[in-house]
């Protein structure tokens, strides 16, 4: 009864966590679009590498550096659009194998992107991953700077047909390059190297890792039947009948009792025969599991070039806490990406967001925020440091007072040192929000000309010069500053 043989065969094979159905080791050079996708979807550690970086390039965002109504102009309209998510989203696709942001406007999309944008005209700005936009005529010419680039996209309709898209409406997340001769299209070869073919191999051996001492977890709580002289049985038919029927009845006890099967020695240790079935506890030694684990998710962080402490929220077990050290070469990390990566990319449409929000381009520059906040003791450090320089830098007098008291209030605001600032100053004239006293007489408006009436009483009466000129006057401020006395003779 053969049946017997492949059914225990079959029994053991189902069990055995070292037979666990994975992706292929060996994987084409290039992944195809369902291989990709199912790959990323089917393990949560490699969601995570390729989510980890996207997240934290935009998890901050950027600080735009122009007038205050533009910048509230520009950040509106980023809002609108839904931006931050859609760049995130464009920078999962990168890690996954290549997206884009395609940009929506009035007029014919396979026309170049022109020059001025109304207010209000960039209408969308979307996401498509690297599959469904296809490229065309693809630029083999070594002299020209659009070479290993397609002259046009083509994109497939929902309502049938085919779209073509200008290149300067389509903002690509690539991937790293691809080394030259390696054999593939031109658009692979485009898209480049992708997160997710880097690290799949080291993903899913500590999916598998983690899967086999799964296993020993679930065993761990089973319990064992032995069944007496098991070989015995299969060496005539009727043992065979009568291992078939212990067998079913076994079997029936582990599906409804969830327990394993295996055979016992005919003798015991003193020679005695060993009749009978024996139940006992599966043993499992523990000692050295996690260590092991950690080893292999170690493989995975640093293949992704991502610390261990970021991807999974600790610090390795029985090694020592590198919190600290790992997240400023995680930030060191993440701003190289924004900076090669992630900015090339927005600043190909910036113009456009600019314009749309009725702002002019040639007057707002933006940089990327802090990735990381100070604490109390580390901001207080900051200001007295800033402080001392600001004092010393007013003490040279080589700003002129109005300029240097706008480069601290700026200073004031950026920083956030004084909450409401903005709003407290917009409520002072001109003359008076920059250290300037008014001259009731309507005479020159230079602060080193200001009488000593409603000025400075510390400077009436200063020697002229020489020449008879009268020195330059400053604030009280300054001044004291330069140690000079308060008034007194």
């Amino acid at each position: 009864m053969a049946w017997i043989t492949d059914s225990l065969r079959n029994a053991i094979a189902a069990v055995n966590p070292f037979q666990r159905q994975s992706l292929p080791t060996s994987l084409p050079g290039v992944f195809t679009h369902q291989l990709a996708v199912a790959a990323y979807l089917s393990s949560g550690m490699l969601r995570k590498v390729i989510n980890i970086p996207a997240s934290d390039r935009v998890r901050e965002w950027r600080d735009w550096q122009a007038e205050k109504d533009q910048i509230e102009a520009i950040e509106a309209e980023e809002r609108r659009l839904g931006l931050v998510a859609k760049v995130k989203f464009a920078e999962v696709l990168r890690g996954i194998g290549g997206g884009a942001l395609i940009l929506v406007m009035p007029g014919d999309h396979s026309q170049p992107l022109p020059d001025r944008i109304g207010n209000g005209q960039l209408f969308a700005i979307n996401v498509v991953s690297r599959w469904q936009i296809t490229g065309v005529d693809w630029v083999r010419d070594l002299a020209s700077a659009d070479y290993g680039k397609p002259a046009m996209w083509r994109m497939n309709r929902d309502q049938g047909g085919q779209a073509d898209i200008h290149p300067s409406r389509v903002v690509c997340f690539r991937g790293d390059p691809l080394p030259p001769g390696y054999g593939v299209s031109d658009e692979d070869a485009f898209w480049g190297d992708s997160r997710l073919q880097r690290v799949l191999r080291e993903v899913q051996v500590s999916d598998n890792t983690q899967g086999w001492f799964s296993e020993l977890v679930r065993k761990a709580k089973l319990t064992r039947y032995g069944v007496s002289n098991l070989t015995d049985y299969t060496a005539t038919p009727q043992g065979r009948e009568d291992l078939s029927s212990r067998v079913a009845l076994m079997a029936e006890g582990e599906n409804l009792l969830n327990a394993s099967i295996y055979s016992l020695p005919t003798k015991d240790a003193n020679g005695n025969s060993s009749g009978g079935e024996q139940i006992d506890d599966f043993q499992v030694t523990w000692a050295g599991i996690p260590a092991m684990m950690d080893a292999f998710d170690q493989r995975v962080a640093a293949v992704a070039d991502i610390p261990f402490t970021r991807l999974m929220g600790r610090s390795p077990a029985g090694m020592n806490a590198t919190g600290a050290y790992d997240d400023q070469n995680w930030s060191k990390a993440v701003s190289a990406g924004q900076q090669l990566e992630t900015r090339p990319c927005l600043e190909l449409f910036d113009r456009a967001l600019i314009q749309s929000a009725g702002a002019s381009p040639d007057k707002v520059t933006w940089k990327w925020a802090p990735l990381w906040a100070p604490t109390e003791a580390e901001e207080a450090t900051t200001f007295d440091k800033t402080m001392d320089a600001v004092a010393k830098l007013q003490a040279t007098g080589a700003i002129p007072d109005q300029a240097f008291a706008k480069g601290v209030q700026n200073l004031m605001s950026e920083r956030e040192w004084v909450p409401g600032l903005d709003q407290a100053l917009a409520e002072i004239p001109e003359d008076e929000r920059f250290g300037l006293a008014p001259d009731a007489e309507g005479g020159d408006d230079d602060p080193s000309a200001i009488a000593a009436e409603g000025g400075d009483p510390s400077l009436a009466g200063a020697p002229s010069g020489e020449d008879g000129s009268q020195p330059a006057r400053r604030r009280a401020a300054n001044d004291k500053a330069h140690g000079g006395d308060d008034g007194e003779d």
